[in-house]
């Protein structure tokens, strides 16, 4: 780790430093994540933003349950109980965790309210520090697949293979693909998905409708080409970029940013690829595409697991000749739950649930 710059962790709008954690996380290990929880004595204003409900048992006890996948249970318990034990001790509370085997929530009791939400805090915080290390499963997406924008995509990828000595086929996206990331999670149950599923909803609701209302139908559109890195030369990732078409210069930006917020808040987005702003792009060519391409080739010609280096490529002629290339307009219809290398009927991301954004009036 560098310590210089050392990787962060939000969670509940409150920043941690992360120390260097075992990044392999099974139902079955029990490592001692809560040695880096921070060391805090909990006052009642400082657990505000813990969401949680906690109902009163009677004068003098208060309870809450709250779900967490079997995939972590093994962190939040701790090596011989240690992890568990004392979160309920410095917590003042007390923790009752499902036995293996036994899909049911994880029941906190304590004499306050203050110390029940504190004990979600620091489960969550163990939670979190173990899902920024799993390979993320989900990401919310938004398509940009129209027939008119896929058809001046093939358009820019056949005129790129021809003028452009260099660029392979394999660089390019599919077409059915195009789309905008949001941000990307790592999902491990059901429960999680259903609670994506509910955060999609509450954001299309509080944040997306209010925010689009005026403009409706919104449309989006890619133009202009930009790259990830600081040499046109040695590109991983090119993208098209993102700009309103009929609406207010910064609309669209502010409303996947609260999208985003809303996920983070609820501990399934972290800011690892977040600083002031969700970057808004659609990738049109990108490295990793053509790595994965030789992983395939290399795997049936081969019977040892390889796995391809991904190799940048000279994207400097692409920027030279289409730099302000239109790809056209997308009517914003829907926004995705979409599940990470999945291939739908319709050669979109196979989604795990689908919100419409159209208004109703």
């Amino acid at each position: 780790m560098n310590i210089l710059k050392p990787e962060l962790l939000w969670i509940e709008q409150r920043c941690y430093r992360l120390n260097d954690l075992i990044t392999d996380v099974s139902a079955l290990q029990e490592h001692d994540l809560y040695e880096n929880a921070p060391n805090n004595e909990f006052e009642e204003d400082d657990l505000d933003d813990v969401d949680c409900k906690i109902d009163q048992v009677d004068d003098s006890r208060f309870s809450t349950s709250i779900h967490v996948s079997k995939h972590y249970m093994g962190h939040i318990i701790g090596k011989r109980g240690c992890t568990i034990a004392r979160i309920s001790r410095d917590t003042k509370t007390d923790i009752k965790t499902p036995r293996p085997g036994q899909n049911k929530d994880i029941t906190i009791m304590g004499q306050n309210v203050s110390s029940v939400k504190a004990a979600v805090r620091r489960i969550n915080l163990v939670v979190m520090a173990s899902r920024v290390k799993q390979a993320y499963t989900h990401f919310v997406s938004i398509p940009m697949n129209s027939p008119d924008i896929v058809k001046n995509f093939e358009s820019f990828k056949e005129n790129v293979l021809q003028q452009c000595p260099g660029i392979e086929d394999s660089l390019f996206i599919k077409p059915g693909k195009l789309h905008i990331t949001v941000g990307v999670m790592c999902l491990m149950d059901n429960e999680e998905r259903l609670m994506a599923t509910k955060l999609l909803t509450d954001a299309r609701d509080k944040y997306i409708m209010p925010m689009l209302q005026d403009y409706l139908p919104f449309n989006i559109r890619i133009k202009g080409l930009s790259y990830m890195n600081d040499d046109p030369k040695a590109i991983n990732v090119l993208y098209g970029c993102i700009e309103e078409d009929g609406a207010p210069f910064g609309l669209m930006q502010k409303m996947v940013d609260a999208v985003y917020r809303h996920f983070n808040k609820a501990g399934l987005m972290n800011e690892k690829f977040y600083r002031d702003n969700v970057k808004m792009h659609v990738t049109l060519l990108n490295s990793k595409y053509r790595s994965q391409q030789k992983e395939i080739e290399e795997s049936e010609t081969s019977s040892e697991n390889t796995r391809a280096r991904k190799e940048p490529f000279d994207g400097s002629e692409i920027l030279s000749k289409f730099a302000n290339y239109d790809f056209g307009v997308v009517e914003f219809n829907n926004i995705h739950l979409s599940q990470r290398s999945t291939v739908g009927s319709d050669g979109y991301y196979q989604p795990s649930f689908v919100i419409s954004c159209v208004s109703t009036n």
